[in-house]
């Protein structure tokens, strides 16, 4: 806020509301130079493909959907081929004396020495039974997908706010400037005009000065609103994926058009099934419901079957064994239990548990915090139109006490001072106006978003 004293006159300049977490100034020069003029829902997609945020989130439903296609594709059973070789020493030969037999036989007889071995082979396993473990972590999985492609939907209407304050912010002070190059022209005006009342003894050296420091005082504001608008519109301009010296023309009509909204109660009883933030924590509620059910299966026994088929040279299955390629096979099943599986569980389901309690937790914040945005920015939008009627009629009150005392000035039955007061208090309901159209619709959107039914393109 600015106080212009002069001579223990003071004017007050309602332009507060361009200081907008504005971490410092840049000079508004002359950097930007590329103009282009952007609607805001063009702002909004734009800012959208550039985010970084929703790039991230977009990674993780991804990454969550390719997870479940992943554990998806483990219900098929396991087959696996494998080939081999193998060199083996050389043994020394046995000789066996048999009764009856003249001669010793040698080893070699039913036991060839063969020292190449080779394999081929095929081996399937799958579980039958495994205490609905794979059922509930499916479940479990896309509970998590689901979740992240909310959170994801939750993002973008952040990202798409963030972008609508700069947006609105960039209006404001650019609005502001154009009120404040009027007001610096009518102030010059008068600068003139009293300079002339000097020359024919009509006025004093003293209201020349006052008028002229009146006239300095506003170049200075318009110089720091130059300054604020450059810095929005270069922040505007990251976040947006433009060039840096990209000066932004912003499309009055998408701020100032008429805007219709449902009563309150409307808002209020809706809100957790249009709210994405909301469903992302439902559907983390649900999956550690689905959690819990997954560690108590693991105290049922598993069931699993499996087959092999063996192509071996020499195949030690047969004898004697011989030099070349022979297939065997063989199937059977598996039943096992863990012993210990029952105290594991236990702890494991507490964790669950844990987990089910927290997510019921976030739950239910999100929902209290949602209801109380909900009511601010609800009345902050009915607030805001309430002020925009008054400054319609300030301005036009302003107006009519600027055209009497301006009248009375010339006629010298008014005083300087009276005029410089009329002037001030138009340009404060011009500005009054400006800030109140452009808060409605900041109120506006921002209570579509806290009732999740502010939608993205």
């Amino acid at each position: 806020m600015k106080h212009f004293s002069v001579n223990g006159y003071t004017t007050f300049l309602s332009l507060g509301f361009v200081i907008l977490l504005i971490p410092g100034k840049v000079l508004a020069g002359d950097s930007l130079k590329h103009n282009t003029v952007l609607s805001l829902d063009s702002a909004i997609s734009m800012g959208l493909q550039h985010s970084r945020m929703v790039q991230y989130s977009s990674a993780r439903v991804n990454e969550s959907k390719s997870s479940l296609k992943d554990l998806n594709s483990r219900i098929y059973p396991d087959l696996d081929v494998f080939a081999g070789y193998s060199r083996l020493s050389d043994v020394p030969t046995q000789y066996f004396h048999f009764p009856g037999s003249s001669e010793p036989i040698p080893s070699t007889t039913l036991f060839p020495v063969i020292l190449n071995n080779y394999s081929l082979g095929a081996s399937l396993n799958e579980s039958i039974f495994n205490g609905f473990q794979w059922k509930y972590a499916v479940q479990t999985m896309e509970l998590n997908e689901k979740s992240t492609e909310f959170s994801l939907e939750s993002q973008k209407s952040t990202i798409s706010i963030s972008i609508i304050v700069g947006y609105i912010n960039l209006f404001k002070l650019q609005r502001a400037h154009d009120a404040v190059i009027e007001n610096i022209k009518q102030i010059s005006a008068h600068v003139d005009e009293v300079g002339d009342f000097v020359k024919h003894g009509l006025a004093t050296q003293n209201d020349l000065l006052r008028t002229q420091l009146q006239l300095s005082n506003a170049q200075l504001s318009e110089l720091d609103l130059k300054n604020q608008i450059a810095t929005v519109n270069f922040n505007l301009d990251i976040m947006l994926g433009l060039g840096e010296n990209t000066a932004i023309a912003v499309d009055s009509n998408s701020i100032l058009d008429n805007k219709s909204v449902q009563p309150l109660p409307y808002y209020l009883q809706n809100y957790a099934q249009n709210r994405n933030d909301m469903k992302a924590a439902d559907m983390q509620q649900k999956a550690a419901e689905a959690n819990i059910n997954e560690t108590r299966s693991g105290i049922y026994p598993k069931l699993t079957v499996g087959a092999d088929y063996n192509y071996l040279r020499p195949n030690p299955r047969i004898i004697p064994p011989l030099d070349q390629f022979q297939p065997t096979w063989d199937i059977g099943f598996r039943i096992s239990y863990s012993l210990t599986g029952w105290f594991e569980n236990k702890n494991k389901a507490d964790v669950s548990r844990a987990k089910l309690a927290e997510a019921k937790a976030q739950y239910d914040d999100l929902s209290d915090n949602a209801k109380m945005d909900i009511n601010r920015d609800y009345l902050q939008y009915k607030e805001s139109l309430e002020k925009i009627a008054l400054a319609q009629k300030s301005i036009e009150q302003a107006m009519e006490n600027y055209k009497s005392i301006k009248s009375k000035y010339d006629n010298h039955i008014a005083l300087l001072t009276d005029l410089l007061d009329a002037d001030t208090f138009l340009f404060n309901a011009k500005i009054n106006l400006i800030s109140s159209k452009a808060d409605a619709t900041l109120a506006y959107y921002s209570m579509l978003k806290s009732a999740g039914v502010f939608t993205t393109k």
